[in-house]
């Protein structure tokens, strides 16, 4: 059973996740969080060293969601079904797990955000954090591969960054579309390329 402290540090990384989502991660400071979760200032600093550390933590709580929304069920033995359904569940992970046209992905939001801040430890998380996704899309696409499901003649990081670039794409678009008609394009758009490929 987990004590009151750790239950009320994820409480705080829970309305947090769900609040940049929204708004951003660069203006997420500890008052506007005491605020958010009901809490004086300093029970919010009794979880975090300072609001970097804070911002830092709840973008590895969003990872931890991402893997338990989008990278787990995605598993299965067929490599190309295991990449298809890793990206279908990719692209509508934060509106179906909180059920809000609103949300968006909150790690798309910090990248912007940050991206001119050279001399930030959360900036130079973020750029870990997108390295290793884009390294686990390279391995599963290396692995069709590897089954000769995907053509060897394209490198798998050159199919990665495209897949990528139309996820980056779709995140934007959808909102000037309807959620349904753009996670269709975004499917059809998935299965052209993948078949561009296909060995």
């Amino acid at each position: 059973m987990s004590s009151k402290g750790e239950r009320t540090r994820n409480e705080i990384l829970k309305q947090s996740i769900m609040y940049i989502s929204q708004f951003g991660l660069a203006d997420v400071t500890i008052g506007s969080v005491a605020k958010l979760c009901d809490l004086s200032r300093t029970g919010v600093i009794s979880h975090f060293k300072n609001k970097e550390d804070m911002q830092i933590a709840i973008l590895e709580y969003g990872e931890t969601l991402f893997i338990e929304r989008v990278i787990t069920p995605a598993r299965c033995q067929d490599p190309l079904e295991h990449l298809l359904t890793l990206l279908d569940c990719w692209s509508s992970w934060i509106n179906d797990m909180f059920n809000d046209a609103k949300m968006s992905c909150p790690f798309i939001k910090a990248i912007v955000e940050f991206q001119n801040r050279p001399d930030s430890e959360v900036r130079s998380f973020i750029i870990n954090q997108q390295e290793r996704l884009l390294g686990y899309l390279t391995h599963r696409i290396e692995r069709c591969i590897e089954h000769k499901l995907l053509s060897p003649s394209i490198s798998s990081s050159v199919i990665a960054y495209e897949l990528y670039s139309l996820y980056l794409g779709h995140a934007i678009t959808k909102y000037t579309l309807s959620e349904h008609k753009a996670g269709e394009l975004f499917k059809q758009s998935v299965l052209r390329l993948v078949e561009q490929y296909r060995a």
